[in-house]
């Protein structure tokens, strides 16, 4: 059998990081999650089988004694960390002379300094033992430019910079950094984004898919770049976007007669 992992996902009971749980739960691996709100942590934490392949701690990212007291959990209750996947992040979609010195703030607090607190606790137990692997969560509007995304997609610009340099950085440790940059993809946190079958249809079209991602599809990149299948690659940041890191689509013509 393969080896077992243990990974620390902060918004670990959010749609991509319960999506990730699941899916590295099923191959074998170990899981300390990481939220807010504890009751939805533990439930998320039962339904992935209980305390024998999924701990449930409850915390806020944006306090590194939180962060910390996580990965201690997973270092004590496992006896080691292999990999952090942080999931947490915001939706702010609003022109730079509408938005807020107070929104932009919360942007880059949500997005780029509870990352860096993350890998910062996480990076403790991964250096000490000499390997592990990090996946942080970007955005497909730091590639493709979008309208009215300038305060989310400067936030996270900042994972993507901090992933290549961290891969630098650390090589030297066999840590590897990586990212992945989703396209608009169906979660609570895009619900408002989504309600009704208007927005839900000019959001599709503008991927050249022709439809939305689900919190599956970002997930399983990740859990591809957190094993060890994905050993002699990072610095990367890899887009799973339904075609729109490659441009937005020309308008599909009717089918009408």
């Amino acid at each position: 059998m393969p080896e077992s992992h243990t990974v620390l996902i902060t918004g670990g009971s959010g749609g991509i990081g319960s999506a990730l749980a699941r899916t590295l739960v099923e191959r074998g691996d170990r899981v300390v999650l990481f939220a807010r709100d504890a009751d939805r942590l533990r439930q998320v934490a039962d339904d992935l089988g209980g305390e024998s392949v999924a701990l449930a701690v409850a915390g806020d990212a944006g306090k590194a004694e939180d962060l910390e007291r996580a990965v201690s959990t997973a270092v004590e209750q496992f006896g080691r960390l292999d990999g952090l996947a942080h999931c947490i992040g915001s939706v702010v979609i609003k022109p730079l002379h509408l938005l807020s010195l107070d929104e932009f703030d919360e942007a880059i607090h949500i997005n780029l300094r509870t990352a860096f607190l993350a890998v910062k606790a996480a990076l403790k137990p991964l250096r000490s033992q000499n390997s592990g692997s990090i996946v942080l969560f970007s955005t497909v509007a730091v590639q493709q430019g979008i309208n009215n995304h300038e305060g989310i997609a400067a936030a996270k610009a900042g994972i993507e910079g901090l992933v290549r340099a961290g891969a630098v950085s650390y090589a030297r440790s066999n840590i590897r950094f990586n990212a992945v940059a989703p396209g608009l993809t169906e979660t609570g946190l895009t619900a408002s984004l989504l309600q009704n079958e208007a927005s839900r249809a000019f959001s599709a079209s503008m991927h050249p898919l022709g439809r939305v991602g689900l919190p599956e599809e970002p997930a399983a990149v990740a859990a591809f770049l957190l094993g060890p299948e994905a050993s002699w690659i990072t610095g990367q940041v890899w887009g799973v976007d339904g075609g729109l890191g490659a441009g937005t689509p020309p308008p599909r013509a009717s089918r009408g007669g």
